[in-house]
C-alpha cells in the first residue's frame, strides 16, 4: 500500500476538510438571513419602537396590527399596550379582559401574573428594585392600562 495509500487517505481527509468548509459556510449564510432582514426576528426594541410609532387610541394603548378578523362587532381585537417594564396583549370579551401574551424589556422580568378572563387583569414587571404592577381592565371594550410602582415589593408576607 505504500505511498499510494497515503496519497488516496490524504485525498479522502482533503475532501472531508472541504465539505466540513462547504457545509460550515451554508449554516453561515441561512443564519444571517440569505433572503434578507425580513426573516430575522424582531427584538424587543424593535417591537417597543413599532408600538411606539403606531398611532394610539390613549395615552396607554397602542393598537398593534393583527391577522384579518371577522368583521362582525362580537369578535374582539386583541390590543397592544405599551407600559413601563414591557409591553403586553390584552383583549376584552363580553366586559371581560384577558391577558394574551407579554414580553418584558430588556433586563424586566415578570411576576404575579393574573392573565384572566376577569374584570381586571394584571401584571408585574421587575428590574432589581424598580417594580411596576400593571393593572388592565376593559372601557368602552378596548383594553386599557394603568400601571403604578409597587412601593411594596410584591408584600407577600415572605417566603422563610
Amino acid at each position: 500500500m505504500g505511498r499510494r495509500g497515503v496519497l488516496i487517505a490524504v485525498g479522502w481527509l482533503l475532501a472531508a476538510g472541504a465539505t466540513a468548509a462547504v457545509a460550515t459556510f451554508a449554516l453561515d449564510v441561512v443564519g444571517a438571513g440569505i433572503l434578507g432582514p425580513q426573516n430575522q426576528p424582531l427584538s424587543q426594541d424593535d417591537v417597543t419602537r413599532a408600538l411606539a410609532a403606531a398611532p394610539a387610541t390613549s395615552s396607554a394603548v397602542v393598537p398593534t396590527t393583527t391577522a384579518a378578523a371577522p368583521s362582525s362587532s362580537s369578535a374582539p381585537a386583541p390590543r397592544g399596550l405599551t407600559v413601563p417594564g414591557g409591553s403586553l396583549v390584552a383583549e376584552c370579551a363580553g366586559g371581560q379582559v384577558t391577558l394574551r401574551s407579554w414580553s418584558p424589556d430588556p433586563g424586566f422580568r415578570t411576576d404575579d401574573v393574573s392573565r384572566g378572563p376577569a374584570a381586571s387583569a394584571s401584571i408585574k414587571f421587575k428590574n432589581g428594585g424598580t417594580e411596576n404592577v400593571t393593572i388592565v381592565t376593559c372601557v368602552g371594550g378596548e383594553p386599557h392600562a394603568e400601571s403604578v410602582a409597587d412601593d411594596h415589593h410584591g408584600g407577600h408576607g415572605g417566603d422563610g
